[in-house]
């Protein structure tokens, strides 16, 4: 059997990063997506994938090279996903991956049923709007710019294997829900 790519998936400020750092402690076998990004690092967050910090010309550059299992625009920064790590992670471990909606229909197209993908979505609108906020100064239209991508990304939820909503203070019980779907591919380990 092919290892899995386990796709987490989900609007900005859903909690994608807090759910893929959970699951990669659960499962050691797990590894992380090999990122390339053009945003500005956060200094408040620690991320969830090993994570480049590239400038626009640079990610162009690899795009050309075709370095990248799948890209996108998000924010007005573009994300792409390491081809060659992820493959060779592949061969030996399951993967994961905490991307985007437009990524997770690249990465289904390539692998087709060797990809789990999970959409998280909110409790409410509300939700969404807070944690947004909670991710530091931005300006209004930065900020407007990120509710209507959420909105757009909303609408695909159906376009997913599975939706889980990830209620605020109920971590546990989303994670819970996840093991239950990652049973038959990957073993856990809860001592």
């Amino acid at each position: 059997m092919k290892n899995p790519l386990i796709v987490i998936s989900g609007p900005a400020g859903v909690g994608k990063t807090t759910v893929a750092k959970s699951l990669l402690k659960i499962y050691p076998e797990l590894r992380s997506s090999v990122t390339f990004t053009t945003r500005k690092k956060r200094e408040k967050s620690k991320e969830d994938k090993k994570m480049f910090y590239v400038d626009v010309d640079e990610f162009d550059e690899r795009k050309k090279n075709k370095e990248f299992l799948e890209w996108a625009t998000v924010h007005g920064d573009f994300y792409g996903t390491h081809k060659e790590e992820t493959e060779k992670l592949l061969k030996t471990n399951p993967v994961i991956f905490n991307i985007d909606v437009q990524g997770a229909e690249q990465i289904k197209e390539l692998y087709k049923d060797q990809v789990i993908t999970i959409f998280l979505l909110p409790e409410s609108h509300e939700q969404i709007v807070d944690h947004i906020k909670k991710r530091g100064e931005m300006s209004e239209g930065s900020f407007q710019e990120r509710l209507k991508s959420a909105e757009k990304e909303l609408a695909k939820q159906d376009d997913f294997d599975y939706k889980i909503v990830n209620y605020e203070g109920k971590l546990n019980e989303t994670i819970e829900s996840i093991v239950e779907i990652l049973k038959p591919h990957l073993e856990v380990d809860l001592t």
